[in-house]
């Protein structure tokens, strides 16, 4: 008898021990401390940080542009992505969405506008270069690295995106990153 206990009485031990583990955890972050580096309401305040809207919706991709082409993709993404009106001051750019695959951030946050244009301008996009960085071996996925100059700053920017293909054959952004991964195969 007293060895079919011993299992009962170690289980329920350990049952005890983890969860007063996460009940000491969970009470650790109060209202007011930022948890894993995010500001809470209080911080934001203190800092002024404005709130940052979400933009409006983009309509649909540019007929002219052949979603089974991933350069010809990447090229339109960053175009409608980076190219920034007034009205998108204090709001996420989301023009590039229709070029960006579902459930990733290009798709579902769109960029964040640092820095508008002032009152009455457009800052335009030119590509300068799109060139394949990476690829893998079954084509599904392909890195991009694209360069561009907006027509209110003339220093070069430049893009590396994550180009997926979808089930239909079109090609849509799943990652959107100022810098390429480094140590990767």
């Amino acid at each position: 008898m007293r060895i079919s206990r011993d299992p009962l009485a170690v289980g329920l031990l350990a049952l005890f021990l983890l969860a007063g583990a996460l009940w000491l955890a969970g009470g650790r972050s109060g209202g007011d401390e930022a948890a894993g580096g995010t500001l809470s309401p209080v911080d934001r305040q203190a800092l002024g940080a404005a709130a940052v809207q979400r933009g409006a919706d983009a309509g649909g991709p540019d007929p002219a542009v052949d979603l089974t082409d991933p350069a010809a993709v990447a090229r339109a993404y960053v175009t409608a992505a980076y190219g920034l009106w007034d009205t998108d001051a204090g709001h996420t750019n989301r023009r590039g969405v229709p070029y960006a695959a579902p459930g990733t951030p290009p798709a579902t946050v769109g960029v964040l506008v640092i820095a508008a244009p002032p009152a009455g301008r457009h800052a335009g996009v030119t590509v300068t270069g799109v060139e394949q960085v990476s690829g893998e071996p079954t084509g599904t996925r392909r890195g991009y690295l694209v360069g561009y100059r907006t027509d209110l700053d003339p220093a070069p920017g430049r893009r590396y995106l994550l180009m997926v293909r979808q089930i239909d054959g079109d090609w849509l952004v799943a990652g959107d990153s100022p810098d390429g991964q480094v140590g990767e195969p």
